[in-house]
């Protein structure tokens, strides 16, 4: 059973450990809750990481909660105090996914995940910010603002999941539930130094998350919905809580998860690779750091493991895909301008990538699903002979805020710096595109060191519909190694 670490601030505890002390009638949910409030009003200002509260609604859960321990009946996550990421339809606030006309949208239900975590007994009390639209690698938006990394103001804690890291991270919440499609769990994970799981494709609902537009029923392809918090441990425990169809299809079928393919480290076929898409020095040595703790923790790596693709050809594919998604959704303006840009553009350039794919016609993105499906089949290979694969989450650590311009197609001309040069922005999305093309889980772990002062993680890449081996293998780094996360300097 996980205790309370006595040499850890309360509102930094691990879920597990908290609700163990809930258990234990060491503290109450209605003065844990208090404890954390208390905690988001000390920290919050500096880093604008929760921008919507409901107290009063999240008082009566947690009375509830501690009725339902005295009865013995409470949920597994009875008494937690936690936060949802602003894409995702939650009774009592407001969901804006950072839209100015979406500033007043209080939803009628919640979505399909957070009704699942509220049926578990979680106290779900505020809500994270945004990038607008949750299309940025940092959260910024014109409804509540700019979110800073909680290990240096100037710095993004990411996007699109960057108010969730950073509230993780800063110890406002234990658990968060965000979203990834760009990479918007693992690279705000990496960037802020908590732990986040992209699940496989498919596995948990996506109803009542923005975008699409409120009301709207279609599932989003490539898109996936999934766990934030302080330890790897508490990954799989809400993992399992939000898994299963969407709502409308629970009366066909319903999700189980297969168990990890090893227990023990030295077990796990392991490959790297480091070398697909741009990297810097620094975050390397931090990987090479961590590499060298597996090897002398017992864990065999193979350096030289790759799947059979090319990754430049899976990079144009997952745009492709990627993009068409982007010109279903967007308003007739913003289509219009990204599509008329493109034409515009130097060939080559992000610019007449993204609108060219905006306007692609049905046998273009047919002809990208075909090499879609072709890469998953070499995927599924590469893990007959092997159990993982870790690689970067991101060309670098954190970057600092980079905001000028308005909307989208400002993140064309923004440039990010690698080995002192800079590269596009929208080269961010390589290395999560790795996994997110063929549908992979991936699970963010920290390295537990530090590239100029922040943080640093890899995403353990596993097998489709096996979630639970890249878990274990975080559990075990975490048990082995000691855990990942570290409080940031300004809350020791």
């Amino acid at each position: 059973m996980t205790a309370l670490d006595a040499a850890t601030p309360l509102p930094f505890q691990t879920a597990r450990a908290l609700r163990n002390a809930l258990d234990r009638r060491e503290i109450s949910a209605v003065e844990l809750l208090d404890e954390q409030l208390a905690h988001y009003e000390a920290v919050n200002p500096a880093i604008n990481a929760i921008v919507a509260t409901d107290p009063d609604t999240a008082r009566a859960a947690a009375k509830a909660a501690d009725a339902a321990m005295a009865r013995g009946d409470a949920g597994p996550l009875a008494g937690i105090p936690m936060t949802i990421k602003d894409v995702f339809e939650v009774v009592g606030m407001p969901a804006t996914c950072g839209f100015p006309e979406l500033a007043n949208h209080y939803p009628a239900r919640d979505a399909d995940a957070v009704a699942a975590l509220r049926a578990a007994g979680a106290v779900i009390w505020g809500k994270s910010n945004v990038p607008t639209g949750a299309v940025d690698h940092q959260s910024v938006n014109p409804v509540y603002g700019l979110t800073r990394n909680p290990w240096n103001h100037e710095h993004s804690p990411g996007g699109s999941s960057g108010g969730a890291a950073a509230a993780v991270a800063a110890g406002i919440t234990a658990l968060e539930l965000g979203s990834d499609i760009g990479g918007s769990i693992r690279v705000p994970s990496h960037f802020s130094g908590v732990y986040g799981m992209k699940p496989s494709f498919g596995i948990v609902s996506g109803r009542g998350h923005i975008p699409p537009m409120p009301g709207a029923r279609g599932k989003t392809p490539l898109g996936v919905y999934g766990p934030m918090a302080r330890s790897a441990f508490d990954l799989e425990w809400m993992l399992d809580l939000v898994v299963g169809p969407d709502a409308w299809d629970r009366k066909a079928y319903s999700i189980k998860l297969p168990p990890a393919r090893q227990e023990r480290l030295r077990d796990f076929r392991v490959g790297i690779w480091l070398d697909a898409y741009p990297l810097d020095d620094g975050y390397r040595a931090a990987i090479e750091t961590m590499l060298d703790g597996i090897e002398r923790a017992g864990g065999q790596i193979d350096r030289k493991a790759r799947p059979d693709i090319d990754p430049a050809s899976q990079y144009e594919t997952y745009l492709t895909v990627l993009m068409a998604l982007e010109g279903a959704g967007a308003t007739d303006a913003d289509y219009a301008a990204q599509v008329g840009a493109g034409k515009a553009a130097e060939p080559g350039s992000y610019a007449e990538l993204i609108g060219t794919r905006m306007a692609q016609n049905v046998r273009s993105l047919g002809a990208g699903q075909a090499r879609q499906e072709d890469l998953m089949n070499r995927w599924e290979a590469f893990f007959r002979d092997y159990d993982l694969l870790i690689c970067p989450i991101f060309p670098r650590v954190a970057f600092p805020h980079a905001t000028t311009g308005d909307g989208h197609m400002a993140q064309y001309e923004r440039k990010i710096i690698v080995n002192g040069k800079p590269i596009p922005y929208l080269d961010g999305l390589m290395w999560p595109g790795m996994a997110t093309l063929p549908g992979l889980p991936a699970a963010a772990v920290p390295t537990g060191e530090l590239v100029e002062g922040l943080p640093s993680a890899v995403q353990i890449i596993g097998p489709s519909l096996e979630d639970r081996t890249p878990l274990r293998f975080a559990q075990l780094l975490e048990q082995t190694m000691g855990s990942g996360y570290r409080i940031p300097p300004a809350y020791r």
